[in-house]
């Protein structure tokens, strides 16, 4: 895989060495590996572009259907989408895996400049004349007719202004006397722009035509009132006076800013978002916490003088007193003042000036900053401050960037893709400033990725551990970690006193805040899953100040950071050492430890009353958000706290991939503290439910046997024992047993009831009763309570039609599908996927069929569900099998009879349920079963499955079947 380096503004764009371009800033174009690709069809052009506009997040099915049919969808729709999606891949050939299948819907996979657009938005910035080379025509001209797609390409005709715009600004900065024609001729292209016409009228006054300019002025409010109806804004009336003036001129060539010292990775969205803000409003902000490369990325952008014009760079970190910041601003910038240095002063010297001023480190003189920059407004026009601080300015037509630390990687296995990294680069970058000859090796990435964990992406904090790598191999920086706030940077000037360690950095911000700010930071800073508003709000219940009003100052103060979708906040993990450490230092441990658990189990609970409610999607985001609060919380606990919050969440994560509370249930059991205690029956159950979950039969049906005995003649203690001693006979094949378990068990519940009737259906209908079961299941329907039940439902629906008419029990599964998604309930959304792709294979849609056992079978392996895994893994058995390959489905039902969490299936229970029923000595013969056998043992249940998945993945990419047994087409999910 080729990708396009990180290019500067001197660089030449060349995309021809990237394996794969989709163009579309012109006609459309598609090349793989260097040569073209035809790609036939006006659906499936628009499919490509759709995701390939989209990006990494993809698109959903639904939306995809929407953007392709906006009008009137066909019947047929989703196979329609399949069979372009799957004809799109044969056109990417050795790069179909770029084309991915996602739960619910497709990405396109593109490295940076692979789409043109890509590119040209990355170039915007660093190199304006390369991003508008890219335009080979109008942009998505033949899609136009899509509103997706009309959108998308208004956007990209903005930008292919924008850098016009651009152009000509700098031009104009540079004093470039050429740019007269080209800006007249860049307004008449675009009459109504408002900014590409008052860069005509400046350059037309620049040249000393200052007639022409007041005219050209005039022309375009007339033209703009005629035809929009509109006025301009005050920047015309403005330039207008200052050309009447005579005030405009040609920009001098200011004192050039040096290029930032040290690696500049991984910013390029953040560099390109700046210079955007600052080409169209007069006061930026970068603000972000301590160590994150605010100066780095202003210092980067000043110094391209040749996109912002002249620029002028004031550090302030050197003025200790807030008088004294005018007149540093005053001496930077060559101005004579009298007397005492006043805003209004500087404001006046600059008001014929067009320059781009930096601010830097206002945090600790914010106030006098922000006068500074208030006049500035008022009486220098031409002057554009971008200011860094650790906290917002506050004044009017602030625009504030928030950088956040660099993205920390996750996967370790794939060495390319993990130096290719922007923390990882960082570091490698500074490690090589101190050993030339320092290269990431396979052995050490996982103690690089946690180095860059620890040190949460911060690019202060990757320079210095760098540091270290010149004396010690990266395990040793990995183990010295608990001391990295007090590592060295190595700086000594007297700028840098505030730097010169993590701890002085986060301190420095930290002896800024209130007393009741401080307070707050360190009642926050327990929770290492972060807080709610809610949890922001119980916390500061002691202080006097408003709650929200805290909150905001502890955001602008860049301490603590706010995730506006998700509604937490959340401490960077240095910063969160910093204040153990503080809390430490004062001796306020117990009793914030106790604040910390108290507020845990306050969330638990919440969270198991809400979660079988119509609010179930929210609380299950919730839960997912809180679970490393509770689980820091539960190893802090005392007894009774840490069984309160086990059985509060215990029972409401059984159909969610939580194994590890799943586990909390089994570890409380097994203390002999719990014998006495007044939960036992409770966890109890929830240990025999974590046992059955995977697959570990024996030990399930004996805890829920303790459980029912415990508790006596109380019908809502015993149910949930109830439903696992029905689970365990259900995966046994006893469905009779398992029906009457499940209705005792409903007889006890409240929320649950639902499922467990539904659940006794289910038993029915496997046992052959299907009278029962439709008598069961419209009853589950009538009292369903939240989403996981409702879809549940749907589920069974489909179970009860899939044995006759497997077409007809599609639309069910596919409900089932969509439903468990929404509110994140993997067990009935994966049960689900499992009869679907059991019901594509009996249809004849080998491919799609295919591509659901392979995802399924890599999730029930993550997720830890064996018995699941194996009844997947059985029925994709059948499918390899009826496609030629045998002896891969012979390793898998060999595998699926010796584990012992596998579900029991035979003739008759294959009859009325989904379970496939093939016996392996149906496929080889007697003599080749033993060496099968052997190669079994000898792989292991893991590499067998590894085979299979790379089988099901080669099935996945064949020609669909697109029919029914009765011909017609099939919705597909």
């Amino acid at each position: 895989m080729t990708v396009a380096p990180d290019l500067g503004h001197s660089a030449v764009m060349d995309r021809t060495t990237l394996a794969l371009c989709v163009d579309v800033l012109g006609p459309l174009v598609l090349r793989v590996r260097g040569a073209a690709v035809d790609v036939v069809g006006s659906r499936r052009r628009a499919v490509l572009v759709l995701l390939a506009l989209e990006g990494v997040h993809g698109l959903s099915t639904e939306r995809l259907i929407d953007s392709l049919w906006p009008d009137d969808p066909p019947e047929n729709a989703v196979q329609a989408l399949y069979s372009h999606v799957h004809r799109l891949r044969r056109h990417l050939g050795p790069l179909a895996n770029r084309l991915e299948r996602q739960p619910k819907g497709y990405r396109l996979r593109l490295e940076p400049f692979e789409l043109d657009a890509d590119a040209a938005r990355r170039l915007a910035s660093s190199d304006p004349h390369a991003a508008l080379a890219l335009w080979r025509g109008p942009a998505l001209m033949e899609f136009r007719s899509l509103p997706a797609l009309e959108t998308a390409s208004v956007g990209l005709d903005e930008l292919r202004l924008k850098l016009v715009d651009d152009l000509l600004e700098s031009r104009l900065a540079r004093g470039d006397r050429d740019v007269v024609v080209d800006a007249a001729a860049a307004a008449a292209a675009s009459p109504l722009r408002e900014r590409t016409a008052l860069l005509h009228v400046r350059a037309l006054a620049a040249d000393g035509r200052t007639a022409d300019a007041m005219a050209a002025a005039q022309a375009f409010r007339r033209k703009l009132a005629d035809e929009t109806g509109l006025d301009p804004t005050e920047a015309l009336a403005e330039l207008e006076q200052r050309v009447a003036a005579g005030s405009v001129h040609w920009a001098s060539v200011g004192r050039r800013v040096a290029k930032p010292d040290g690696p500049m990775v991984g910013r390029q969205h953040d560099r390109e978002e700046v210079v955007r803000l600052l080409g169209a409003h007069s006061v930026v902000t970068l603000t972000g916490p301590g160590g994150v490369g605010k100066t780095r990325l202003a210092l980067d952008i000043a110094a391209d003088s040749h996109v912002l014009g002249e620029a002028v760079v004031v550090p302030l970190a050197v003025v200790d007193r807030a008088d004294r910041v005018c007149p540093a601003v005053a001496s930077d910038l060559g101005l004579r003042t009298t007397g005492e240095t006043r805003p209004a002063q500087i404001a006046a010297g600059l008001a014929d000036r067009e320059l781009l001023l930096v601010l830097d480190n206002c945090e600790h003189v914010v106030e006098a900053c922000r006068e500074l920059v208030v006049a500035l407004r008022r009486g220098a026009a031409g002057v554009r401050v971008l200011a860094t601080s650790r906290v917002t300015l506050q004044v009017p037509g602030e625009y504030v960037v928030r950088l956040q630390p660099l993205p920390v990687p996750r996967d370790v296995t794939d060495l390319g893709s993990l130096r290719r990294q922007p923390s990882v680069r960082a570091f490698v970058e500074h490690a090589r400033r101190r050993r030339t000859d320092f290269e990431l090796t396979a052995e050490e990435a996982p103690d690089l990725v946690e180095v860059l964990r620890r040190l949460d992406g911060l690019p202060l904090g990757i320079e210095l551990a760098a540091r270290q790598v010149a004396v010690m191999p990266l395990r040793a920086v990995r183990e010295r970690l608990d001391r990295a706030l007090d590592l060295s940077t190595g700086r000594w000037g007297p700028e840098d006193d505030r730097q010169r360690t993590l701890r002085a950095t986060i301190e420095s911000s930290y002896r800024l805040l209130t007393g009741d700010e401080q307070w707050l930071l360190r009642a926050i800073a327990p929770f290492v899953g972060g807080v709610d508003l809610a949890t922001v709000e119980v916390l500061a219940e002691p202080l006097a100040g408003d709650p929200l009003d805290l909150l905001h100052r502890l955001v602008d103060s860049s301490l603590l950071g706010a995730d506006a979708e998700s509604a937490r906040y959340r401490l960077l993990f240095t910063v969160r050492v910093f204040l153990i450490d503080e809390i430490t230092r004062l001796g306020e441990t117990e009793e914030a430890h106790a604040r910390f658990v108290e507020r845990c189990r306050v969330i638990a609970e919440d969270i198991g009353e809400r979660m079988l409610g119509p609010d179930e999607a929210a609380t299950n985001r919730r839960l997912r958000a809180e679970l490393d609060n509770l689980r820091s919380a539960r190893d802090l606990a005392p007894a009774d706290a840490k069984v309160a919050i086990t059985v509060a969440v215990n029972q409401v994560v059984t159909w969610r991939d939580l194994r590890e509370i799943w586990a909390w249930a089994v570890e409380l059991a097994e203390d002999p503290a719990l014998a006495t205690h007044p939960q036992r029956v409770t966890v109890l159950a929830g240990a025999a439910d974590a046992a059955r979950l995977v697959g570990d039969f024996d030990t399930a049906a004996r805890r829920a046997d303790e459980a029912i005995a415990s508790a006596g003649p109380d019908a809502g203690l015993a149910a949930r024992a109830w439903s696992v001693r029905a689970v365990v006979a259900h995966f046994r094949g006893e469905f009779a047993t398992a029906r009457d378990a499940w209705l005792r068990a409903a007889e006890g519940a409240t929320a649950e009831s639902s499922a467990f009737v539904g659940s006794a259906a289910l038993a029915a209908a496997y046992g052959g009763d299907l009278v029962t079961a439709r008598t069961l299941l419209d009853r589950a329907r009538s009292i369903a309570t939240c989403g996981s039940h409702h879809a549940f439902v749907a589920y069974v629906e489909g179970e009860l039609r899939a044995t006759t008419r497997p077409e007809d029990s599609v639309p069910y599964y596919v409900e089932a599908i969509r439903d468990a998604s929404r509110v994140g309930c993997n067990f009935v959304e994966g049960v689900a996927r499992v009869s679907l792709a059991s019901a594509q294979a009996r249809i004849g849609d080998v491919p799609a069929a295919a591509e659901g056992f392979g995802y399924l079978i890599a999730f029930w392996r993550r997720t830890g569900q064996t018995t699941q895994l194996w009844t997947t893994a059985r029925n994709a058995a059948e499918l390899l099998s009826a496609a030629g390959r045998s002896r891969t489905a012979a390793l898998l039902l060999i595998c699926a009879d010796a584990a012992p969490g596998a579900a029991a299936v035979d003739e008759e229970i294959a009859r009325f349920s989904v379970r496939s029923y093939l016996r392996v000595e149906a496929l080889v013969g007697a003599g080749e079963l033993d060496e099968l056998r052997a190669e079994a043992w000898r792989l292991g249940p893991a590499r067998v499955l590894d085979r299979a998945q790379a089988e099901l993945g080669d099935l996945a990419s064949a020609e669909p079947s697109v029919t029914t047994g009765g011909g017609r087409p099939r919705h597909n999910s």
